[in-house]
């Protein structure tokens, strides 16, 4: 636990065994840029209107010894962060380096290799595999499919509720739907993989709120989250689904890697001047 970032992913790693009160105060930390003077127990219980004995609960189920030790590591990993961005001049260049940073790190943390494995085998197995996302998640879905496809892989991306609709009519056990949903709110994508659900496709969200859905989905995976990321007001949305399905990609490459390489090879793009 060296970084800020990394004690926001064990604050997020822990969310779905966390009460009303404990997800509440696990929000404050993830959301808020804090600094010590708004750390106190007194202080943070004031502003959340809970207990003191609720913030060391809470500190307890992230697996520290109790309040005082959580925020000493809090404290202590922001202030490493910011030490090793202290040669640049301009603070809008430090504030985005830091939000790559810290997805960088929280990434590191919430990967699960046996569960990205996993996937990988359902792409494998499947016979045709669907991805579903809007605005942001739409561009990584689309990407997902151009990658895939390279690789033999019969694939289609859907990036509006009507594609949703007419997709899930004609699914099946053998079908695969991946949704994503940054914010975990995209109602439509969420509906959209129930749905399939009820047809006998597996089902796998990538979203920063899959704890919330554990048990909906044949594979839910966590990503990582600065606030206000699906806005996309300081860096781009889409790079915390990147780094995962990027890893995703290399584990599919090599189940039976050499097939897959002897059908990427064999794609070749047209002359720049030759119609198709």
């Amino acid at each position: 636990m060296t970084k800020v970032s990394n004690t926001i992913a064990i604050i997020e790693k822990n969310l779905s065994a966390m009460t009303e009160v404990e997800a509440q105060i696990a929000q404050y930390f993830t959301t808020h840029a804090l600094t010590a003077d708004d750390l106190s127990s007194q202080q943070v219980a004031m502003d959340l209107h809970v207990s003191q004995a609720a913030l060391t609960r809470f500190a307890k189920k992230c697996g520290f010894s109790g309040y005082r030790a959580f925020i000493f590591e809090y404290l202590n990993s922001r202030d490493s962060v910011e030490q090793s961005f202290e040669h640049l001049k301009h603070p809008l260049t430090k504030r985005v380096l830091l939000d790559y940073d810290d997805i960088t790190q929280q990434s590191h943390q919430l990967i699960d290799e046996d569960q990205l494995q996993r996937i990988a085998e359902l792409i494998e197995e499947a016979d045709r595999v669907y991805f579903f996302g809007q605005g942001s998640s739409g561009l990584v879905a689309r990407e997902m499919k151009l990658r895939l496809m390279r690789l033999g892989v019969i694939c289609e991306a859907l990036t509006d509720q009507e594609s949703f609709a007419w997709t899930i009519s004609i699914l099946d056990p053998k079908c695969l739907v991946i949704g994503f949903s940054l914010s975990g709110s995209t109602m439509t994508v969420l509906n959209s993989l129930t749905a399939a659900k009820e047809k006998g496709a597996k089902t796998v969200l990538f979203s920063t709120q899959a704890a919330d859905h554990k048990e909906e989905y044949t594979e839910t995976v966590t990503l990582a989250s600065v606030p206000h990321l699906d806005y996309g007001n300081r860096i781009s949305p889409q790079f915390p689904m990147l780094i995962l399905l990027d890893i995703l990609y290399a584990y599919f490459l090599e189940i039976n890697r050499e097939q897959k390489e002897a059908i990427f090879n064999a794609y070749t793009f047209p002359p720049a001047n030759q119609k198709v």
